[in-house]
């Protein structure tokens, strides 16, 4: 084939153009035509060395799969990101928020048979806690039967191994002589200005009834009947929404059947047994059940007041 060299007659920018072009379409033709070979069978003996054979086959079948979807390298690194991720996720679901959310789950627990006692009781929340000589008795106790079938008859052995996977929050070790009760009541201040519990009281719905307070807010029969000692009534709530029931209270006072503490005052009480005050422990937040049976992590600017006097603490609203 006659090349544009051989042509003096056209301009030389032209002649180099066409040059190119057949060039081109040269090595075109001359790599279709080696793709459409035959891989060539090599005999021992030829003047062909074993490094020139390697070369030509890889090179053969490089052209035959050089379009291929997927290497093996970038299906394991595809492998190997999908386990990347599902660790992720499982560290997530055991660690500090898995553990966030078992202590939010306790506390929904807890809130339906707080829900279920009160509607067998005429929608009397239990007290907190009860001190008379007649009647030991905490908040804990009276949920028993509404827990789980048979709890509330259950031995001590037995109690103990399945009670605290509904009081204990997984982040609370705090060591205690008993079981672990990691929750308690939002405090009312048994104050006669204060008596009773409605949508005026600047105070919590945890009752704790000793003598004293039997004395100060009823009468000396009510000491000799103290099945009857009455509770916070669910009617009284003018927002279950936004009114505290139970939260976190790790102390180790705080055990199971425990009639003090049953209560707690705002969350400076809360933060009180840890040293740094609590910034750890839940990122600084606490789980509060409100009377609805919805649980929230707040921190504590978000619960109204650190020591307990407003926000959700009190069954009084402000607007």
């Amino acid at each position: 084939m006659e090349t544009a060299t051989q042509n003096p007659s056209l301009p030389v920018a032209r002649r180099r153009q066409i040059d190119g072009a057949q060039t081109f379409l040269s090595a075109g033709v001359r790599e279709r035509q080696a793709e459409l070979l035959p891989v060539p069978c090599f005999r021992s003996g030829t003047g062909n060395s074993k490094a020139a054979r390697t070369r030509r086959l890889a090179s053969l079948r490089y052209r035959r799969t050089g379009n291929r979807a997927f290497s093996r390298i970038d299906l394991l690194a595809v492998i190997g990101v999908t386990l990347l991720l599902g660790l992720w996720l499982v560290w997530g679901h055991s660690g500090e928020r898995g553990r966030v959310a078992r202590c939010a789950a306790n506390l929904s627990a807890l809130g339906r048979a707080m829900q279920a006692c009160a509607n067998e009781n005429g929608e009397a929340l239990p007290a907190a806690g009860i001190n008379l000589p007649k009647l030991h008795s905490s908040w804990d106790l009276k949920l028993f039967a509404y827990l789980e079938p048979g709890l509330a008859k259950a031995k001590s052995e037995q109690f103990f191994a399945r009670a605290p996977r509904f009081f204990c929050c997984p982040t609370d070790t705090a060591p205690r002589s008993g079981g672990a009760r990691s929750y308690a009541m939002s405090a009312n201040d048994m104050q006669p200005e204060h008596w009773p519990p409605g949508p005026g009281s600047a105070t919590g719905l945890g009752l704790e009834w000793n003598r004293d307070t039997v004395l100060s807010l009823l009468d000396g029969a009510a000491l000799q009947n103290p099945e009857k000692l009455p509770g916070v009534k669910l009617s009284s709530v003018p927002a279950p929404a936004d009114t505290l029931l139970l939260t976190e209270l790790v102390d180790p006072a705080n055990v199971m059947l425990g009639i003090s503490p049953a209560t707690v005052r705002g969350t400076a009480s809360q933060a009180r047994a840890f040293k740094d005050g609590g910034r750890q422990f839940h990122g600084g937040r606490f789980n509060y059940l409100m009377v609805d049976g919805h649980v929230e992590l707040l921190s504590p600017l978000q619960t109204g007041a650190m020591d307990g006097s407003r926000g959700i603490w009190t069954l009084k609203q402000e607007n």
